[in-house]
């Protein structure tokens, strides 16, 4: 099993999975440039999130899971089917999502916090297991 981490993640924003190009994992396993052309929406979050991709070669197929965590004061439509794009320090793009299933699952926690040491809000857990579910952006436009 090969684990990395996305280090220093800048900017999280949602789009719904219907506005990815379709066969977004497919095209990012051949190398073809992927762009999203459509408008997102930002998330303000505190602290320091996280975006861990663990991959293994498992039944003569390659399967990749990757896990996104990060706490917000701002509630996140988690009903819908949303892709999630980051941004990393440097300025890499990378979406979390498909326009087809499988569809990343959102797991959110929500908190009160305490006077001394956790800040209240919510902690959103956003997982998707693929073929390919980390994919790099080649253009995204930054709304």
């Amino acid at each position: 099993m090969k684990k990395s981490s996305l280090p220093g993640i800048t900017a999280i924003r949602y789009i719904p999975c219907v506005s990815l190009p379709l066969n977004i994992e497919l095209k990012a396993l051949v190398g073809q440039p992927i762009g999203i052309y459509d408008t997102m929406t930002e998330v303000c979050f505190t602290g320091t999130p996280t975006c861990i991709t663990e991959s293994e070669y498992d039944n003569h197929a390659q399967t990749e899971k990757t896990m996104l965590t990060f706490h917000s004061v701002q509630e996140v439509p988690i009903r819908r089917q949303l892709a999630f794009v980051i941004t990393d320090a440097q300025g890499n793009s990378f979406v979390i999502g498909h326009a087809e299933a499988p569809f990343p699952t959102v797991k959110v926690t929500h908190s009160h916090g305490t006077p001394a040491e956790e800040k209240a809000g919510y902690t959103y857990e956003v997982k998707l297991i693929g073929r390919k579910t980390l994919i790099k952006l080649s253009q995204s436009m930054e709304l």
